[in-house]
């Protein structure tokens, strides 16, 4: 009976787990993430770029907390790698912070920032966001790039499912 109760109680732990988030897959940029429960995405067009957008469920989640999700592929530009980038996150740009964490895997083409930066919004008001950006390398010059934002003051709120999204982001290998 113990070993009944023990499986029955992983499995209800499992279940419960699997409910809270999802694995969404790419198939046009070969890209999986981890999409958090009653979270939608959607594919739109943005400057000619087709961008992965991760909305939540809540209308006020996306206006007072200005929750914004965004997975798109590029070019990296020329002269720009990843150390580049990393080395430009660690310093002060405009009406960006040095960011609080650079994390640089070069062997796994893949970079991870978090930073505060500053920005005008209605009627001049000041507000802080908070950042989490990943690049990551999918070729010579190509990074997909995720990046998990909402206002300095929500974020704590919103913290761990705007990081199951973008620190679960992986390019998937096989055919393209």
């Amino acid at each position: 009976m113990p070993a009944i109760s023990r499986f029955l109680a992983l499995f209800s732990l499992l279940f419960a787990l699997s409910a809270q988030a999802a694995g969404y897959i790419d198939p046009l940029d070969r890209l999986s993430f981890t999409v958090p429960s009653g979270w939608k995405v959607r594919s739109s067009r943005v400057d000619g770029v087709r961008t992965l957008r991760v909305v939540p469920p809540k209308a006020d989640e996306r206006e007072r907390a200005a929750i914004s999700v965004e997975i798109r592929k590029r070019r990296l530009r020329r002269g720009e790698t990843l150390e580049s980038l990393a080395e430009r996150f660690r310093k002060a740009d405009g009406d960006r912070e040095p960011a609080s964490l650079v994390r640089l895997a070069p062997t796994a083409g893949r970079l991870t920032v978090a930073y505060r930066e500053g920005q005008f919004v209605s009627d001049s008001l000041w507000i802080m966001r908070r950042n989490l950006q990943v690049f990551l390398l999918t070729g010579r010059r190509d990074v997909i790039e995720a990046r998990c934002a909402a206002n300095a003051s929500e974020y704590a709120t919103y913290r761990r499912s705007l990081e199951s999204v973008c620190l679960s982001l992986v390019v998937l290998k096989g055919r393209s």
